[in-house]
C-alpha cells in the first residue's frame, strides 16, 4: 500500500470561479496542489489532484460544500526520453492491466505519469518486477 497514491476527485460547476474557489480554499489552508488535471463536460467539471496533504484538503474542501472522493493511483517517474511512456504502458497491457486513465507532469529532465489502472496492486508489482521507478505515496506528502 506504501504505493498507492491519494488523489482527490472533486466536483465543480462549470462556470466561471469554480476552479479558482477550490484553489483558493486549498491555499488558503496551506496544503500544495502537486499536480492537478481538469475535465469538463456542459454542466459540472472533474478536478483530479495530488496534493501534499489528502486528509486535510478531503476535510476542508467538504467543508466548503464541494463534493470530494479519494481514489488510489499510482505514479510512475520516467526518464524525458523517446519510448519511456511507450514502455511503461506496453508493460501494463502485457500484463492484462487496463488503464482506466493517465496523466503527466513535468519534473526537470523526467516525467511523473499517474495511472488510474483495473488492478492497482498488480500494477505497481509488474512495474516494480521490470525495474521501473514507482514512486511511494510519501514522495507526494509532507
Amino acid at each position: 500500500m506504501k504505493y498507492f497514491v491519494k488523489q482527490l476527485t472533486v466536483f465543480l460547476e462549470n462556470k466561471p470561479s469554480e476552479l479558482a474557489s477550490f484553489t483558493h480554499i486549498l491555499r488558503d489552508k496551506n496544503i500544495n496542489i502537486k499536480s492537478l488535471i481538469l475535465v469538463e463536460s456542459t454542466d459540472f467539471g472533474l478536478v483530479r489532484s495530488i496534493v501534499d496533504n489528502p486528509q486535510k484538503a478531503k476535510a476542508v474542501l467538504e467543508s466548503a460544500g464541494l463534493s470530494v472522493r479519494f481514489s488510489d493511483v499510482l505514479a510512475v517517474k520516467i526518464k524525458d526520453e523517446i519510448g519511456s511512456f511507450d514502455r511503461i504502458v506496453s508493460t501494463l497491457s502485457k500484463n492484462n492491466i487496463n488503464i482506466l486513465y493517465t496523466y503527466s507532469f513535468y519534473e526537470s529532465d523526467s516525467g511523473i505519469f499517474i495511472f488510474s489502472v483495473d488492478e492497482l496492486q498488480k500494477g505497481v508489482d509488474v512495474l516494480l518486477e521490470a525495474g521501473e521507478n514507482v514512486l511511494e505515496a510519501e514522495y507526494f506528502y509532507r
